[in-house]
């Protein structure tokens, strides 16, 4: 048998695409110059490989970079690409290799919504390449105007490329899917489509499996998935080869273009490929980022029932280890409703973490917002939510908390505190009355103090009014509803 043949093009990257037809998350194959690959060199490595198989783990460091246009734009929420870091590494379990994030996903700002490959490289990759780690770039769409819908991610190939120029991009919208990223990373790592056939159509007899195909012999000749007979994920067409045999391809294999919910796995072969290609190319990817400060914050009670318009009573502990300088850390609190999708920061702090302070708690009041009544809340702490700091974990940067307010007890109209020295709240349960509100204080004669108007737009309404520069005396407030001219008047105390 030839050991030593020009079997594929060089491949400069893989476009993951979803045209017309296809499923998400699938590839089209850019061919480029040919180059030799050594079947003698990976025989050997093989034979070599398994006698000295041991139970050790390679851990690789991965850099991820999220590209925006402006802040604000689309973006892929940080707890996501841990997510699915997690299931990347569960894939790749039975591999021996596992990944890592370098540092804290960096947030790259002022960039375009739209890279082709090309200019991915050399305006993201040229300039932000971190060494001796896989570069991974998210992006909100890629590929020109034909190709925006449909691409999903590139990746280079170890054999057609050199340190500096190896990296992968990936489109936000599609690179959580469970599968599209351990895909793409097999690419990285040197492994073809198994449905591959430029070298030839791969026989289901398996009589070329070495030098057509995907050139690994224990992955089942592949009609191309994309387009054929997959139930679920099973296969049920009915496509035969150049022989007439009927193909009988695996749905489970990542490199495969089954569903993304169906690959799972990679071959034995598959796993010595990738190990070939780490030993010739790529051992220079780093296996330990512990030289970065990391910070994570925790609170024992999680869960919190009050009122509208109290003020929530926070101790967090905060543990930071690794810091080797003065920190000035923001800490910002976040409320999102049980039925909304828009989060709202209530309310932000800057800590100063000093280098030998690895411990500590701190007490936090923060007043619950008065717009917002009775309901379930998750209230969220976030230690440096532009994530500004490069950390060796984000994921302990996050408390999240529940906040269950309930106003049941109070009264359908309620002034308090009354008597009241500062900051007077009225609170008011009514279903008839909406639109603005003008809420005006006076005293007994009838003399105004202070008048502004606000906005009630559903059954509960609290308002706060500053009544600290008014002197000791009895006052009226007065809510008038602009829709129906209802007017609501209480007595109050100043002290």
């Amino acid at each position: 048998m030839k050991k030593s043949v020009s079997l594929i093009p060089a491949f400069l990257f893989m476009l993951c695409i979803s045209l017309p037809g296809q499923k998400p998350g699938q590839c089209g194959t850019l061919l480029q110059s040919p180059f030799d690959f050594d079947i003698k060199a990976f025989d050997a490595f093989k034979k070599r490989r398994a006698a000295q198989r041991t139970n050790n783990v390679l851990r690789l460091g991965i850099t991820a970079h999220v590209v925006q246009e402006v802040a604000g734009a689309s973006n892929i929420d940080i707890e996501d690409l841990y997510r699915e870091l997690d299931q990347v590494n569960d894939i790749f379990l039975s591999t021996g290799i596992q990944f890592f994030f370098c540092g804290s996903p960096r947030n790259l700002l002022g960039g375009r919504s739209m890279y082709t490959y090309a200019q991915a490289a050399t305006e993201l990759n040229d300039r932000h390449h971190v060494p001796n780690t896989i570069n991974i770039f998210y992006l909100d769409e890629i590929g020109d105007a034909e190709l925006s819908i449909a691409a999903c991610g590139i990746s280079t190939f170890p054999f057609a490329s050199s340190e500096s120029n190896r990296f992968i991009i990936m489109q936000k919208n599609c690179s959580t899917n469970g599968s599209t990223l351990a895909h793409e990373i097999g690419h990285f790592f040197g492994l073809l489509h198994t449905h591959e056939t430029f070298r030839g159509i791969e026989l289901v007899d398996g009589s070329n499996c070495d030098s057509a195909g995907d050139l690994i012999c224990d992955t089942p000749a592949d009609p191309n998935l994309a387009f054929t007979g997959v139930v679920g994920c099973n296969y049920q067409g009915n496509f035969a080869d150049p022989s007439g045999n009927l193909y009988r391809p695996d749905p489970s294999n990542i490199m495969s273009y089954a569903p993304s919910t169906c690959r799972k796995k990679f071959t034995p072969g598959q796993i010595d490929l990738m190990h070939f290609w780490y030993e010739m190319e790529l051992n220079y990817l780093i296996e330990d980022c512990d030289f970065f400060p990391d910070f994570s914050i925790k609170t024992d009670q999680t869960s919190f029932t009050i009122n509208t318009g109290q003020t929530l009573q926070l101790p967090f502990e905060f543990s930071n280890s690794g810091i080797q300088q003065e920190y000035n850390l923001d800490l910002h609190f976040q409320l999102l409703a049980e039925n909304e999708n828009i989060t709202f920061t209530i309310q932000k702090e800057e800590l100063q973490i000093l280098p030998g302070q690895e411990d500590f708690t701190i007490d936090f009041a923060v007043p619950f917002p008065l717009s917002r009544g009775t309901g379930r809340y998750k209230l969220t702490a976030v230690l440096d939510p532009e994530s500004s700091i490069l950390e060796r974990d984000k994921r302990n940067n996050i408390q999240i908390l529940e906040v269950i307010v309930d106003n049941s007890q109070l009264q359908d109209q309620v002034l308090f505190p009354n008597p009241v020295q500062d900051q007077l709240k009225v609170f008011l349960r009514d279903q008839r009355s909406s639109g603005n509100v003008f809420v005006e204080v006076a005293d007994l004669y009838g003399r105004t103090y202070s008048s502004f108007k606000t906005f009630k737009s559903n059954e509960e309404f609290i308002v706060e009014v500053d009544v600290s520069s008014l002197e000791y005396g009895t006052y009226v407030l007065t809510l008038l509803f602009e829709r129906n001219d209802d007017k609501k008047s209480f007595l109050f105390h100043k002290w």
